[in-house]
C-alpha cells in the first residue's frame, strides 16, 4: 500500500523474471544470485510501474525457503533475516531484508514469510469457512504446509504450519518404471543428500521430496540438462501429466494420514505450485486409514466377554476421504501466495514453534515450524474485511487499518 494521503488500491504489476531483481550477469562465479544488489535493482523495476519504492509504507518478502526465528525482536512478526533458500542460492543465507531495503525504502515496515506459510494464509484468506486444511506446494522441491483455525469458531487465532520433515521422510509407492533420482543416504554421520544424478531407476518406492521435484518433471519430458539422457525417458505431455498425477495421489494419500495424526482430519487439501495444473482433473479426493484403526483386532469365533477396545482398537479399519482442491490455471494459483502476503498484514504474529530436529543440519528441514496469529487491534478474523478476494476493490480501508495497528 502506498501512503494513506493517496487512493490505494490492489496493482497488478507485470511479472518480473528472478534474474532481472536478484541476479547480475557481470558476475565472474557460475552463480550469478546478487542479493546486495537487489534492492536497487527492484527500485529501478517499479519506477518503470510507476511506483517510488520511497513512498512504501509496507515491504513483505515470501522467502523460498525459511527465514531465521533466532531474531531478536520485541515484534515477533519482525523476521527478516533468510536462514536458507535452497532453491536459489547459498549468498542468501543470513540476508537481512530490513537492512537491505532501508537505503531504497527507509520508512517501510519490512518483514518475510517463508512461501509455504504464505500459501497457507492464501487458502485462509480465500476460504474464510474452513477450520483445518492441508497444503502441498510442487516447485523446485515439494513443500507441505498446514491450516488450522480456532477449534471453537471464535476466530481468536490462525495457526499455519510448515512441515519439511514429512516431504524428506514420507515415502509413497511408485506405480510407474520411472523411479527417482536424487534422495538420501544413511551414514554413521547422519543423513546426507545424495548427488542429484545419483537415481534408481526403476524403483518401488521413493520420498515425496525426490518424487514430485522440478527434476523429475522435466526429466520425464526428456528436458533436464542436468541428468544423464538413461534417466530421461522424453514421455508426451499428456503421459507426464497422468504419472504426475498417480504420484500426486499417492502423495495426498500418505500427506493426508499424516495431517489426521497431528490435527485430527483435514477439511479440504489445497494443492499449489507451477507444476500442479498438470494434475488438475485428475486428482479430485485423498483417501487414507484413520490412524486409530490403522491396526484392527481380528475377529474370531472366540469371543472374550466385557473386554472394552479403548480408543486406539478397533475391529476394522476406517477410510477417510478428502476433497481436493486444483487450480485449472497457473496464474489463479499463483495470486493465491500473494493474497496470503496481504492477508498478513491484519494479523499480529503472537508465537512461534519449531518442533522437531534439522536432520539433514541444512537449516531449512526441520521437523517443522508452526506461527500461530492473531487478528490485530482484538478483533475475531470473520470481522476482517472480505473485500480483500476482489482485486478490483478499493483497499484503503484495509490499508489504513495495516498502518495504524
Amino acid at each position: 500500500p502506498i501512503r494513506r494521503q493517496a487512493p490505494i488500491h490492489i496493482r497488478h504489476l507485470p511479472p518480473a523474471p528472478t534474474a532481472r531483481l536478484w541476479q547480475n550477469t557481470e558476475l565472474d562465479t557460475e552463480d550469478k544470485f546478487d542479493p546486495e544488489g537487489a534492492p536497487r535493482r527492484v527500485e529501478e523495476y517499479l519506477l518503470t510501474c510507476g511506483v517510488p519504492i520511497r513512498r512504501l509504507d509496507r515491504l513483505v518478502f515470501a522467502v523460498p525457503g525459511t527465514v531465521d526465528l533466532t531474531t531478536e525482536s520485541s515484534d515477533r512478526s519482525d523476521y527478516t533475516i533468510v536462514k536458507n533458500t535452497p532453491s536459489m542460492s547459498p549468498r542468501f543465507r543470513g540476508f537481512d531484508f530490513k537492512l537491505a531495503f532501508r537505503e531504497v525504502s527507509p520508512h517501510a515496515k519490512v518483514s518475510a514469510l517463508p512461501d509455504g506459510l504464505a500459501a497457507a494464509l492464501g487458502v485462509a484468506c480465500e476460504h474464510r469457512h474452513l477450520r483445518s486444511a492441508l497444503i502441498l506446494i510442487l516447485g523446485t522441491a515439494p513443500a507441505v504446509a498446514t491450516l488450522f483455525r480456532d477449534p471453537s469458531g471464535k476466530g481468536r487465532f490462525v495457526e499455519v504450519a510448515i512441515w519439511q520433515s514429512w516431504v524428506w521422510f514420507t515415502k509413497i509407492k511408485l506405480d510407474d518404471p520411472y523411479g527417482y533420482c536424487g534422495g538420501l543416504r544413511v551414514t554413521p554421520a547422519g543423513l546426507k543428500a545424495k548427488p542429484k544424478d545419483a537415481f534408481k531407476i526403476p524403483h518401488h518406492q521413493a520420498r515425496i521430496r525426490f518424487a514430485l521435484d522440478v527434476l523429475t518433471w522435466e526429466r520425464l519430458q526428456g528436458r533436464c540438462p542436468d541428468l544423464p539422457p538413461e534417466t530421461q525417458p522424453s514421455l508426451t505431455h499428456d503421459e507426464v501429466c497422468q504419472v504426475w498425477a498417480g504420484r500426486l495421489q499417492r502423495a495426498v494419500d500418505a500427506l493426508a494420514e499424516r495431517f489426521h495424526s497431528v490435527y485430527g482430519p483435514p477439511e479440504e487439501i489445497h494443492i499449489l505450485g507451477g507444476n500442479a495444473s498438470a494434475a488438475y482433473g485428475r486428482v479430485s479426493s485423498a483417501k487414507y486409514i484413520v490412524p486409530e484403526t490403522r491396526n484392527p483386532i481380528p475377529q474370531t469365533s472366540m469371543h472374550v466377554p466385557n473386554r472394552g477396545l479403548s480408543s486406539a482398537e478397533s475391529e476394522e479399519e476406517i477410510w477417510q476421504r478428502v476433497p481436493v482442491t486444483i487450480c485449472e490455471r497457473d496464474a489463479t494459483q499463483q495470486q493465491v501466495a500473494l493474497k496470503g502476503l496481504l492477508y498478513a498484514t491484519y494479523f499480529k504474529l503472537k508465537h512461534v514453534s519449531a518442533p522437531g530436529q534439522d536432520p539433514l543440519a541444512r537449516g531449512w528441514t526441520r521437523g517443522g515450524e508452526i506461527y500461530m496469529w492473531v487478528p490485530k487491534g482484538g478483533r475475531r478474523e470473520d470481522e476482517l474485511p472480505r473485500d480483500i478476494l476482489n482485486d478490483d476493490q478499493i483497499l484503503a480501508r484495509a490499508a489504513r487499518d495495516s498502518i495504524q495497528q
